[in-house]
């Protein structure tokens, strides 16, 4: 293990308004690095080797201040034997996501008939890699030289469905190429193909595209937006959320458009008077408005009296007993891997965990998920808690069925046994990311759950490939939304992990 170079971490308070986008790019890159063996010396010679000269003290320049490099993210996915994007992907969504981002150091190379044909051709195949999408966006990312929309049309809807069933690095390399065609001069036409697929009938797995729309705010997309609030189905509704403060955090609209939110949102809140997990959903957009506007939200749709559950101190501190778990879970999971403590995947563990921000929450964990980490944070979230700190199981359990790939653990089996309806939603992550068949048991609870739980045992079933999904879309006792589901599922196809 060569000499550890200085430790990145992302200073910031914690529950500021900005994080340090820099310092997490820097991390991942140094983490990868020094985990993997490798000095800057060494890597520099191994980059070097591959057409990429850049210095041992450049590479520490730019792990140290978090520089957007495309050829050092590039050079060290292919030194340390990662597949096409398990870095850039994460650090370009993470950038283009937070606007303060740092700019990239590199102009991309001019475009050229031969790169261009060559990316069409990678995608042009029965099973395109998620690296082939990300160089077919890039290429039609503001070169001014692109497909007509005609043809272009029917690549960006393989595209969305190819992200509804991908999993893992698949899943992240085709959400980050959609966001950048939804940025460049086929914005219009991803928001078309994706605001048919969303609300077409008995659709499944639409929240990454409603993300893929936020990359672009626009008033006429808020609006749309704010309706789906009110959808009969509480997982579009959920998703309309979720896409709602990716475009707060993103910015490009004032405050007087966001004010027009409000009566959606107080509509919507009082038709969903009963449905508890409606108004939760309801309560983290109004807790992610501009201060101007929350105190009218409040008024509007009053909150109930008790406090949500989560931290009551928000500072790295010892009366943070949630940062205190956060710390110790990232300090086992960097003793499994031979590796000193570090700082920012603590930090990175309670955000995912714990913070009430949903994209806050949501980056950190794809940061997790692309971490050398990810495999220890597994072991080491399910492993039994001990002592009376319990805050964080359920929380855990979450992250690690995000960070899971493979297989179902045997940490998980415990779980099959619980009656917990967030426990069996964890179980269905697990078996969905694996070859093995879901119990009959298990699925049997599931299609007898809420409409969430519903559509993750679909889910599940959908990317096993698993044959009793034909049965169910016939199964005429079953409810139509269901039977639409898993027949959407066998019409799409099983899950895609490359």
């Amino acid at each position: 293990m060569p000499r550890v170079s200085e430790t990145v971490d992302d200073r910031t308070p914690i529950a500021a308004s900005r994080i340090d986008v820099a310092a997490r790019i820097g991390w991942m890159m140094r983490t990868h690095r020094s985990v993997a063996g490798l000095s800057l010396r060494e890597m520099s010679a191994a980059l070097k080797g591959q057409g990429a000269p850049l210095s041992a003290a450049t590479l520490s320049r730019i792990e140290s201040e978090g520089q957007r490099s495309p050829a050092a993210l590039d050079g060290y996915e292919r030194a340390l034997g990662l597949s096409d994007g398990a870095l850039r992907a994460p650090v370009d969504l993470m950038c283009r996501t937070f606007p303060y981002a740092p700019e990239v150091v590199a102009r991309p190379a001019p475009p050229s008939l031969e790169r261009f044909s060559l990316a069409f051709e990678a995608i042009d195949v029965a099973s395109p890699t998620g690296g082939a999408w990300l160089e077919l966006a890039r290429q039609h990312s503001g070169t001014g030289v692109g497909l007509p929309r005609t043809l272009m049309e029917p690549q960006v809807r393989r595209l969305s469905l190819e992200l509804a069933r991908s999993t893992g690095l698949a899943r992240f390399t085709r959400l980050e190429s959609l966001a950048m065609l939804r940025c460049s001069a086929y914005g219009d036409l991803v928001d078309e193909v994706v605001r048919g697929l969303v609300l077409a009938p008995h659709a499944q797995n639409t929240w990454d595209l409603l993300v893929v729309l936020a990359e672009r705010p626009t008033p006429s997309l808020l609006d749309w937006m704010a309706t789906l609030l009110r959808h009969e189905s509480t997982y579009l509704a959920r998703g309309a959320s979720y896409g709602l403060q990716a475009m707060l955090v993103r910015g490009g609209l004032g405050l007087e458009e966001w004010t027009a939110l409000l009566p959606h949102l107080e509509l919507a809140w009082h038709e969903a008077d009963g449905e508890p997990a409606r108004r939760a959903v309801l309560a983290q957009l109004w807790a992610a408005l501009p201060p101007q506007l929350q105190a009218r939200a409040r008024e509007a749709c009053p909150q109930e009296t008790a406090a949500p559950p989560g931290p009551t101190v928000w500072t790295r501190s010892r009366q943070n007993r949630h940062y205190l778990l956060a710390e110790s879970l990232a300090r086992a999971a960097a003793g499994a891997t031979g590796h000193p403590e570090e700082p920012l995947l603590a930090r990175l563990l309670f955000e995912a965990m714990f913070d009430p921000r949903g994209v806050r929450m949501s980056h950190a964990t794809s940061l997790l998920a692309f971490s050398p980490f990810a495999d220890a944070l597994v072991r080491v979230l399910l492993e039994p808690p001990t002592g009376p700190l319990d805050v964080g199981v359920a929380a855990g359990l979450r992250v690690a069925a995000f960070c899971h790939t493979g297989e179902v653990p045997a940490g998980v089996r415990p779980l099959l046994a619980s009656e917990s309806a967030i426990d069996l939603q964890h179980v269905l992550t697990f078996f969905s990311h694996g070859t093995r068949p879901l119990p009959q048991p298990t699925l049997d609870r599931g299609l007898a759950g809420d409409e969430i739980t519903v559509r993750r045992t679909l889910h599940c079933l959908g990317l096993t490939g698993d044959p009793r999904l034909s049965g169910l879309a016939a199964d005429p006792a079953l409810p139509a939304s269901t039977r639409g589901g898993a027949g959407w599922w066998v019409e799409t196809g099983p899950r895609i992990d490359r």
